[in-house]
């Protein structure tokens, strides 16, 4: 099994939403969301009682794939 990495796994699907959060946090940055991991999971989820992307952005929400390999990440203890 490979492990899981923000620049293979993540980054390439949040970089996508970069201009939207960018007066939050960048989410191409390993380091920014490695800091927010939690709550951006919390998000993408639905369990903050919001979703990420909000519903009438035009976007889909996140597939529970990329929810699953996001709270991989995380387990893995953030591998770059």
């Amino acid at each position: 099994m490979t492990t899981v990495s923000f620049a293979r796994d993540i980054a390439p699907t949040l970089s996508q939403y970069r201009d939207e959060m960018a007066w939050r946090l960048d989410l191409a940055s390993y380091e920014d969301v490695k800091a927010n991991a939690d709550i951006i999971l919390g998000f993408i989820n639905g369990a903050s009682g919001s979703i990420m992307p909000p519903p009438g952005s035009g976007s889909d929400p996140f597939p529970q794939s990329f929810i699953d390999t996001f709270s991989n990440w995380i387990n893995a203890s953030y591998p770059p």
